[in-house]
């Protein structure tokens, strides 16, 4: 058998630098044509309590009789505009409950507290597949009314997301600028350990088949009694079309919001935190003013859902005062991380 000339082994390795390339550049591609259009957004900016509330009705419409009752759009009101409100944006197969014990302690602190709940989710049927239904639009949509509302509700306004309400907030991050501060807490931006361009072709081939309702197959044990037995694939390639707007917008535009609090879990396997910490990092490399970052380490052993007190691994005691110090800066008593 002849050995390969060195003109050969060239040509392979130019070979397969041309295959790679072209993956690349077709993943780029399919990105942007993917994520086309959700940069744009017409905001409707709450300027009373009023308002505020006005808007809101139009959100709890949408809670009818399919929906778990204590998966309805929540708010927490002092009954007037407070020098402080906040959203806080459930994941996706969740709902406002799983911020039932987090939530009050905001409220406590003098904020307006709105919990809204995150399209096609929250429904009583715990199997249903009506995820598959969820588009980025709508997200983006969400995102866009959840803020409009809260200026109605507080002057100065947080935004918290998990998860996929993290790719929400970040999406906030990216565009809206009168955000005082956005929160993401293990954000859905990639997915596991795979890179931007292997999640893109991921995207593309779960567009290519059936939408897979995981419930049916693999279903959740041991989860919250509130939230899915299951993922949709085509939701998650929703999520993940948000996600490529705000990452691919990133490249040329600098954020919105001016200020970012990052909080991330060393040991989450859910999410990728290296294109977490990629995003950011064009966030500051284009001009973003402050952010501030925390990691939980790998000792602690969290889940990914580090917030619904339901789960059954939860770590809340850890979790709840940390966030408390790092968003209204006072020292609340916690254990030591």
């Amino acid at each position: 058998m002849k050995k390969p000339t060195m003109r050969t082994i060239a040509n392979l390795m130019l070979g397969a630098g041309v295959v790679v390339a072209g993956i690349r550049v077709a993943a780029r591609l399919f990105a942007h044509s993917l994520s086309a259009g959700l940069a744009t957004h017409r905001d409707d900016t709450a300027s009373t309590y009023e308002a505020a509330l006005a808007q809101l009705s139009q959100l709890q419409a949408q809670d009818d009789e399919t929906i778990n009752p204590i998966c309805c759009t929540q708010l927490l009101t002092h009954g007037r505009k407070m020098p402080q409100a906040i959203v806080l944006i459930h994941g996706i197969t969740n709902c406002p409950q799983q911020f039932v014990e987090l939530a009050p302690q905001f409220y406590h602190r003098g904020y307006n507290v709105l919990i809204p709940r995150m399209p096609h989710n929250g429904l009583a049927d715990r199997t249903t597949s009506d995820l598959r239904n969820l588009t980025a639009q709508e997200l983006r949509d969400a995102s866009n009314a959840y803020v409009d509302i809260a200026h109605g509700l507080g002057e100065r306004v947080t935004l918290l997301g998990l998860s996929a309400g993290g790719t929400m907030a970040a999406w906030v991050a990216q565009h809206r600028a009168d955000v005082d501060e956005v929160v993401l807490i293990a954000p859905m931006l990639g997915i596991g350990s795979l890179g931007p361009k292997l999640t893109v072709l991921l995207m593309g081939l779960f567009l290519l088949m059936p939408n897979i309702p995981t419930q049916h197959l693999f279903p959740f044990q041991d989860g919250p009694t509130h939230s899915y037995l299951g993922y949709s694939s085509r939701a998650l390639v929703e999520v993940m079309r948000l996600a490529a707007s705000v990452y691919l917008t990133a490249r040329k535009t600098k954020p919105a919001a001016q200020s970012v609090l990052l909080v991330t879990n060393a040991g989450d396997t859910a999410v990728n935190n290296h294109v977490t910490w990629q995003l950011v990092s064009r966030w500051k490399d284009k001009g973003l003013e402050r952010l501030e970052v925390y990691e939980f380490g790998r000792e602690h052993h969290l889940i990914h859902d580090v917030i619904d007190p339901e789960q059954r691994e939860q770590q809340t005691t850890l979790i709840y005062p940390v966030l408390l110090d790092l968003m209204t800066h006072e020292k609340v008593a916690q254990h030591a991380v």
